[in-house]
Parts: C-alpha cells; structure tokens; sequence
C-alpha cells in the first residue's frame, strides 16, 4: 500500500512545484513589462520652461520672475511623482549668475502633461548684476538651469532618476 500512495504524493509535488514556478515566472513578466514601460517613459519625458511674468520693483531693490515647467510624457500605467529639486538662473552666456533657488520638497504627481508653477525673487547683489545685464541690454536672455527628481512606483522598490531641466528666456521690461 505505501508503494501506491508514493506516486499520488510525487503527483501532488510536482503539481505544487509547476504551479510554484508558473505564479514565479507570470510575477517576473509583470515585473519585467513595468521595468520596460519604465525606461520607455523615462527616456521620453520632455520638460519645456517658460517665462510667465517678470516684474522689476526699483523702490524695494528685488525682481520677480515666474515660470510655468511644463512636463510631458506618454500616459503612465505605473504611479509616477516630481520634484524640482535646486535650479539657478544665470546670464545666457553664464558669466552672470543670479542665484540659487529651489522650491523644497514639494512632490507632484506626474500625469502625460503637469504644469508646475515657480517662482524665484532676485535681491541684494544678485538684484544689482540683472540690473547691470539690463543697462547693458533692453531685452537680456538669461538661463534657467536645475534638475528635477522623478520617482516612478515599481512593484519591488521605488525607481528615482534626476534628469537635468533647462531653459532659456528673454526679460522685458514691459512683459515676456
């Protein structure tokens, strides 16, 4: 009796076994395909930065610039976040620079376009070089320089990439 129950046993193994292997192999694939779809986005995601707003307040010595960074990419089937991490504004020929910003550690939640307003205040010293770039041209173009940090929801871990952003901009004095 032992010798018939031994391959029903072996049967039932084996059985748990491939079905053990199959769920592994199907959880690979998906892991796989969202690895893939992944870098695909990664690869195709554009950023474009434009000047919205440009304001010189002679009287309280400081400008303001706004921009609008508009993020672009295929429709996600995976949960994606950004964030703009430091970015500086400097002459187009980046012999001026006029600061440091950032805009801490605020996460937006990425859709196939995401429109993320920023703002920056020039002052002090910096606010004295734009307003030597401005005597020396009406319409100076300055360089928006920063990174942005996308995180994407794998199904093991979360994927972080900086990919750099940059934009170039001309200022007038009566509107961009």
């Amino acid at each position: 009796m032992r010798s018939e129950a031994r391959p029903w046993q072996s049967r039932i193994g084996l059985g748990l076994l491939a079905a053990v292997a199959l769920i592994s192999g199907v959880s690979l694939g998906v892991a796989e395909y969202r690895y893939v779809a992944f870098r695909q986005t990664l690869q195709q995601i554009q950023f474009a930065v434009r000047l919205t707003d440009f304001a010189l307040v002679e009287e309280n010595q400081h400008a303001r610039l706004r921009w609008i960074v508009t993020v672009t990419m295929p429709t996600l089937q995976i949960p994606a976040f950004l964030e703009l991490l430091d970015w500086h504004v400097r002459s187009a020929d980046e012999s001026t620079y006029l600061g440091y910003y950032t805009t801490g550690e605020i996460q937006v939640a990425l859709t196939s376009m995401t429109e993320i307003p920023i703002e920056a205040t020039i002052e002090g010293p910096n606010f004295e070089k734009l307003q030597r770039l401005l005597a020396e041209s009406p319409q100076p173009t300055l360089l928006f320089q920063g990174a942005a940090r996308v995180m994407f929801q794998l199904p093991r871990a979360e994927e972080r990439k900086k990919i750099p952003v940059v934009g170039v901009f001309t200022l007038s004095q009566e509107h961009p």
